[in-house]
C-alpha cells in the first residue's frame, strides 16, 4: 500500500499540486485519470521521489518514504517496477537484455538465474523466443509486453504504469489492460497507473482518482465513475459524442 498525504508542488510559483490525499491499495489496479496538464504525472513523479515534494509525505506500508536517507530509499526503489509511456527499452539491447538489465545493476545472482528469470518473465507477458529481437523489430504492443517483463523482473511490491496504452491500437490496449491487471492480481502489486483511457478506467478501475487543475476532483470506481453526480468529470466521462449518446440510453 502507498498512501499521499497533502502533497503540494509547485513550479516557478505555479502550483501543480494542491493538497493530494489519496491511498493506493494493494492488490488491485489505482488510477489517476485527468486532462493532459492536470498534474497527474507529476503525482506520479511525487510518489516515486522523482521530483522534491513542497510540502506533504509519503508512506510506503506506512513508512515514510520521503523522511528515509538514500540507503533505505534504495532499498523501497528496488521493489519498484515503472512501465515508462513509451517503454523506454534500450534500442542497443535485445530483449534478453533489457529485461535482464535492472537484475545486472541491482542483484549479485548469477547469469544463469538472471536468465531463468528473463524467460520466466518473458513467458508471463506471453512471449517466447524472442530473446535475441531487437526493439526495432518488435510491434508497439510487443515493445510494452517487453517494457512490462522487465518492469516485474525484480519481484516487485509497487508497479507505476504511465500511460501504458499510448500509441496502441484499440484491440492491443484491451490485451495490455488485460495483462497489467492480471498481473496485479497474481503478484499482489500495489499498481499505480495514469491513464486518460476511459476503456482502461472502465475496465480496470478497482481505484479511481480524477484530478482537475492540482487537486483531487472525484474519487471511486469503475462502477461509479458513470453515474458521478460532478459535472467536471462528467464532462471528462462524456467528451465524445458517442459517449454521449450512451449516456441518454
Amino acid at each position: 500500500m502507498i498512501e499521499a498525504k497533502n502533497i503540494s508542488k509547485s513550479f516557478n510559483n505555479v502550483q501543480v499540486l494542491k493538497d493530494i490525499s489519496a491511498t493506493f491499495e494493494k492488490g488491485k489496479n489505482n488510477l489517476i485519470i485527468g486532462q493532459s496538464g492536470s498534474g497527474k504525472t507529476v503525482l506520479m513523479k511525487s510518489l516515486v521521489g522523482l521530483l522534491d515534494v513542497d510540502q506533504g509525505e509519503v508512506y510506503y506500508n506506512q513508512e515514510n518514504f520521503l523522511k528515509m536517507d538514500f540507503k533505505q530509499q534504495k532499498k523501497i526503489r528496488k521493489e519498484i517496477g515503472m512501465l515508462f509511456q513509451g517503454g523506454a527499452l534500450f534500442d542497443s539491447m535485445n530483449v534478453e537484455d533489457n529485461v535482464m538489465f535492472p537484475l545486472t545493476i541491482f542483484t549479485d545472482w548469477s547469469y544463469n538465474k538472471r536468465l531463468d528469470r528473463v524467460n520466466f518473465c518473458l513467458e508471463r507477458v506471453n512471449l517466447k523466443d524472442v530473446n535475441r529481437l531487437f526493439p526495432a523489430e518488435l510491434s508497439g504492443g510487443m515493445k510494452k509486453r517487453v517494457a512490462i517483463a522487465r518492469a516485474i523482473s525484480m519481484n516487485p511490491q509497487y508497479l507505476f504504469c504511465d500511460e501504458p496504452n499510448s500509441g496502441l491500437d484499440p484491440r492491443t490496449s484491451v490485451m495490455i489492460d488485460e495483462l497489467i491487471d492480471e498481473l496485479t492480481k497474481d503478484l499482489n502489486m500495489t499498481t499505480i497507473i495514469n491513464t486518460h483511457d476511459m476503456n482502461s478506467v472502465l475496465s480496470m478501475g478497482d481505484q479511481i482518482i480524477f484530478i482537475d487543475k492540482g487537486s483531487i476532483a472525484w474519487k471511486g470506481d469503475k462502477n461509479e465513475i458513470l453515474h458521478a453526480n460532478n459535472k467536471t468529470i462528467n464532462d471528462f466521462v462524456y467528451v465524445t459524442e458517442m459517449a454521449k449518446r450512451l449516456k441518454e440510453h
